[in-house]
């Protein structure tokens, strides 16, 4: 992954130059990218719309050639055929955006030039792009375990992960076309599960 953090390292220093801000430089990076990226977004999107407007009939299939797979397998094909949908085509979006944002995401964890540079210039609560936020100090009103110097949470609560994985939740809701079936119904609660749970992982990771 050299290529892309070296890249988006790269760039970051560029916007840098321009702003003045590494703060608002990551800002403008992450928009520049999606930006760039919106096409491939637009059509895993689709993709996945169509995907769970076809899941019923897919299922029908399924079921009414389960104990024949050669014949299953050629009815998918003949239904994929006529209504022109391809269910890797969701697929090869995601695993094109996956080294750019990786590379993104190593570049902001490694960058020296990120430490001690505010979010935004006077904000003393996100003084430190290379560290957590530290929004608010509550070692005082917790257990050790969660809250000490070594606790799982840590001595300060760190805000921004917590708006990350709201906008995560917020955009799952209105591009996640409404689940059809059990399955989808779980699968999307899988999801919100697994946006939880990456709440909790990225807790403490530096706020840049």
């Amino acid at each position: 992954m050299d290529i892309f953090n070296n890249a988006m390292l790269h760039l970051l220093n560029i916007i840098y130059g321009f702003v003045g801000s590494y703060g608002w430089a990551i800002v403008i990076l992450t928009v520049l990218i999606r930006v760039v990226l919106w096409p491939l977004n637009d059509s895993q999107a689709k993709s996945m719309k169509k995907m769970q407007e076809l899941q019923p009939k897919i299922r029908a299939i399924q079921d009414s050639h389960k104990n024949d797979p050669q014949k299953m397998q050629a009815e998918m094909m003949k239904f994929y055929s006529e209504h022109k949908f391809n269910p890797f085509a969701g697929c090869l979006p995601m695993i094109v955006q996956l080294p750019i944002f990786i590379g993104l995401y190593r570049s902001l964890s490694v960058a020296v030039e990120l430490r001690q540079s505010p979010l935004i210039p006077g904000l003393s609560w996100c003084s430190n792009l290379a560290g957590p936020d530290k929004f608010w100090y509550w070692e005082p009103y917790l257990p050790a375990m969660l809250a000490g110097p070594t606790g799982w949470l840590g001595p300060y609560f760190n805000i921004l992960p917590l708006i990350t994985i709201a906008l995560f939740i917020v955009h799952q809701k209105l591009f996640t076309p409404p689940a059809t079936d059990d399955q989808a119904k779980m699968q999307q609660q899988m999801m919100m599960f697994m946006m939880l749970f990456m709440g909790v992982m990225f807790f403490k990771v530096p706020s840049g």
